[in-house]
Formats: C-alpha cells, structure tokens, sequence
C-alpha cells in the first residue's frame, strides 16, 4: 500500500476545511470587467416663452407632463430645472464632472436614497421664443455586476427605520390586499428571503408582457399583466415589499453601442449581502429573444448580475424635489407628485411655455460592443 505524503494531507484538510468555511460565509460581491465611460448630456428648454397661467406644470424629462392648479398664484413667470446628478456606487466608480454649463445654483442631498440632485432657477432668463440649454459633461468607471449568493447565509431583517422605508407601500407601489395575496401565492411556503425574491423575479419575467403604459402605478399595470420598464419595476418592488423583502427602484439609461435609451430597473436587499440587483425586463428579454442582450440568454442573468452598460441617475421613486418651490406645496409624503422614475431631469414652471424639452445623451468613450 502506497503511503501518502503527511504534506499532502494537511494540504487536503486545510483545502476541505476552507470549503466547508466558504459555504457558511458569504461571498462579496464581484464587481468585474470595468470599462471607461465618458458622456456629455445636453438639455434643452425649446423655445420659452412667458404666459399667464393658474397651473404649475412638472415635467419629468421621459415621462408625461403633469398640470395642478397652484396653491399659491404667482405672477411671475417660474421655471426651474433640477437634474439627478450621476454619483458613486459600487457599479459606478470614479465619477469625475469635467464641466457643467452653465453651473448649478446649488447641489442638493436629502433623501435616504441618497440621491443628489443639481438645481437651477431660470425664471429670470425667460425670453419669448429663446432656448435654454445645458450641458453636463463626465466620466465614470462602469462594472458589470456578479454576486454569488449562497441562500444558507442571508440572515434574517432586523427592525430598522431603513427596512421599514423600503418595505412600506407608497404611491403607484401600493401594497394592497390584492398584491399582497399574489405575493403569498407566489412565493408559496418559501422562507428563505434570497429564494423569495428568485421566484417574484421569474413570475415577472414569465407573466408581464411588455407594453409602454399610458399610465403609471401597479394598480393599473398589475392587473392587466403588461408595463414597461418602469412597471416590470413597480410591480417586482410592490410584491417583493409584501413579503417583506426591502427593494427598490434604480433609474438611468443606457450607455453602450446597443442600446442608448432611459431604463429602469430593481434592488432587493438581503442581510450579510447588500442590495442585489434584479431586472426582470431584461430576463423577459433573454427569454423571449436571445441574442440581443448580455447573460449568454439566460433570464436569469439579471438576477444578481447586472450588465456594465448602463448608468444610474437616481434611486426610488416619486424622489423629492429640493428646494421645494414655495409657492407651491409639494410636501414631502409618498403622494407629492414628484417625479416617478428620476431619470435624468424634471422641470417645474408656471406662468410661461415651453413648445419641446429633450436630453441628448453623447458618448465620447466607452461606445463599446459588450454582448
């Protein structure tokens, strides 16, 4: 009988322990193949024009306008411009503004999303038939996203301010008897939160059909089965929410030679792991048409894994303007109209028009080919 060395031995029980030791500790994430980004965003206010009005207008830049009649009515002509300013994140490194022109009044930071959001006022530059523009200039290092998650080492949610936030139901993500029902009917007698929010993930992807909304809110697009990127959102937040799963919404656009366009999609959070990124449209889309996007065409690449090819504007929904016009009372609950999926910029007027408003997104590096 051959005898084995001791060395390998003890090599072969430090390799079994350590394996035994890697599967009850969670892994870190992987934040891998970085690429340089470098965009130049322009706005631009078409033709501003000042007229009396009793309505206060916000206009979210991909989204519909929407008209109230003001609180308080102002004489004046009002125009101000608030743009979600592109921050650090684990996936979005080295964020860099080479200029902004012109510059902003003041860059504010208030919400627990942690959003910051450049402000300007231009009620007084308003002209009759003249156009305002601005132009962001940056650069930032973007990541693709891989986490490794091992369900035996999700920990259980602790009663904080923070999961209590992002478990609540607000506006056009209401928890409601019936989206609380669904939710029990689809994670069945699962306990484990990671597995949860696995099986609400492939019961969008499965069940939702794309469609652009005419209007926004889970309490329309859930019961109608269809939505866009934005209601794939809502509705995977809204029924993870109801299982107590902390989640919320990720707003951006995409910055890569396929595609070009605002996208929305979703972060779950799990204890010892962080939040984990969820895209149920784009799992809709390996599954239904592969080839058009990363992940080798499994829907489920985008659940834990993200692509580099997009970059993140802002967090949560219905995000709160700052500083709030006096004039008017937006308040600072769920129902305050601000805007629903701060991708880029919204605007806030009365008392003048404005015949077009538009973002054009330049890629001066990272235009690159990733799938």
């Amino acid at each position: 009988m051959k005898t084995i060395p001791k060395t390998v031995i003890l090599i072969s029980l430090l390799l079994t322990a350590g394996c035994a030791a890697w599967r009850h500790k969670p892994m870190n994430p992987y934040f891998i193949n970085p690429r340089e980004v470098e965009l130049k965003i322009t706005y631009t206010l078409q033709n501003v024009e000042a007229c009396d009005t009793n309505t206060v207008t916000l206009y979210e830049f991909s989204e519909e306008p929407v008209s109230r009649v003001m609180q308080k009515k102002s004489t004046k002509p009002i125009l101000l411009l608030y743009i979600a300013r592109q921050r650090e994140y684990p996936n979005q490194q080295n964020v860099e503004y080479i200029s902004i022109d012109p510059a902003p009044r003041q860059i504010i930071s208030k919400d627990i999303d942690g959003n910051e959001i450049e402000f300007w006022d231009f009620s007084d530059r308003i002209q009759n038939g003249g156009d305002i523009v601005i132009t962001r200039h940056f650069r930032f290092k973007a990541y693709e996203t891989a986490f490794r998650i091992d369900p035996a080492n999700v920990d259980v949610y602790e009663d904080t301010p923070e999961n209590r936030y992002y478990t609540r139901t607000q506006q056009f993500i209401e928890l409601t008897p019936e989206v609380i029902q669904l939710s029990r009917e689809i994670i069945g007698k699962e306990k484990n939160p990671y597995l949860q929010a696995r099986a609400i993930y492939q019961w969008c992807v499965e069940n939702i059909e794309y469609v652009y909304p005419p209007d926004r809110g889970i309490q329309r697009s859930l019961p109608r089965r269809t939505g866009d990127c934005g209601e794939y959102s809502l509705i995977f937040a809204a029924l993870c929410r109801a299982a107590g799963i902390p989640a919320r919404v990720a707003n951006g656009h995409w910055c890569c030679k396929a595609k070009q366009n605002y996208h929305v999609w979703n972060e779950f959070y799990l204890p010892n792991y962080g939040w984990i990124p969820a895209d149920a449209t784009d799992g809709r889309i390996n599954k239904l048409t592969p080839g058009i996007l990363a992940g080798n065409d499994d829907p489920f690449y985008f659940f834990g894994n993200l692509d580099s090819g997009r970059f993140i504007s802002s967090k949560g929904t219905s995000i709160q303007l700052y500083p709030s016009p006096p004039w008017h009372e937006w308040g600072l609950a769920d129902t305050n109209n601000n805007p629903i999926f701060f991708q880029t910029a919204a605007t806030v007027y009365a008392n003048c028009k404005i015949a077009q408003q538009r973002t054009k997104v330049e890629i001066i590096k990272g235009d690159d080919i990733l799938w």
